[in-house]
């Protein structure tokens, strides 16, 4: 990209899907670049998300912007799932300004790593779809994570874990077959947790507009609150197509580690309220997803 100052494009792939990462400025003389390697992504995707990054972007044009329309009505034509990973706040502004925010989701607190990164163990199992899969779930994520964690963020981990299994198998509409999908993944630094059904999935947006005392829903909310990040992505499970929501949760994070009495006591504060909502859990059969 020699040919090109202040701009960089990379390419990551994952399970789920891929992820343009852009840095710069997206001009005219770069956005012929992005689209160029979107339409090598349409040979790769097979069905799985694509995610464009702008979290570098330091500028974009209106090319830039006509080519993130172009990208959107392509993807729309391919049946693809689109997200832009949020960008500095003042290209997120001019990108509500324009409606391109309208058009493309902003992917939900996402943060890319690379697909190769090591992790320490990973855990995959099939969950039978029925009222005991997140008690299971939560053994299996105890199990993975014995002394990886401290208590508190063990608590969150186990809620987190439970809620998000818990909405597989309470949500998916009834002709949905199948088991539940669930992957522990430890790293050095954190862990990542995976749910997977056939189920339609949803819409992340739909999380901030649901009213606050609206049925159902609850649990996405609380994974939104206390996750270190978290997402969503389309998957091909056998032949079917399928959903995944994860969210990743940072090791060795405490309390007396931030410097401002606000984020400590905001941090304690959160923690406390996942590990009173994670003894309800255990003792009701993990129905906060539902309160």
């Amino acid at each position: 990209m020699g040919s090109l100052p202040n701009f960089r494009i990379n390419t990551l792939e994952s399970q789920f899907g891929l992820t343009i990462m852009l840095a710069g400025e997206l001009d005219s003389a770069t956005s012929t670049t992005l689209l160029e390697r979107f339409e090598q992504a349409l040979t790769l995707l097979d069905g799985r998300e694509l995610v464009i990054d702008l979290d570098e972007i330091a500028f974009i044009d209106s090319s830039g912007m006509r080519a993130l329309i172009m990208i959107e009505r392509r993807a729309e034509e391919e049946r693809i799932a689109l997200a832009i990973a949020r960008p500095p706040a003042a290209v997120t502004e001019l990108l509500q300004v324009t409606g391109i925010a309208d058009r493309i989701p902003f992917a939900p607190r996402t943060d890319v790593r690379p697909a190769a990164e090591a992790y320490l163990e990973r855990v995959e199992i099939a969950l039978t779809r029925d009222a005991h899969a997140p008690a299971r779930a939560r053994g299996e994520l105890r199990q993975a994570i014995l002394g990886r964690l401290s208590d508190r963020d063990s608590a969150t981990a186990t809620l987190l874990t439970s809620e998000l299994v818990t909405n597989a198998v309470i949500h998916p509409e009834q002709a949905v077959g199948g088991s539940v999908g669930l992957r522990i993944t430890t790293y050095s630094d954190r862990i990542r947790v995976e749910v997977t059904d056939e189920g339609p999935g949803f819409d992340p947006r739909d999380l901030r507009s649901r009213r606050p005392r609206e049925a159902g829903g609850h649990g996405l909310v609380v994974v939104e609150g206390l996750a270190s990040r978290w997402g969503t992505a389309r998957c091909v499970i056998g032949d079917a197509d399928g959903f995944c929501v994860w969210f990743e949760l940072d090791a060795g994070a405490r309390a007396d580690q931030f410097s401002t009495p606000s984020r400590s006591q905001q941090y304690s504060s959160r923690h406390s309220l996942a590990s009173s909502m994670q003894r309800a859990s255990d003792s009701h059969g993990s129905t906060v997803s539902n309160a």
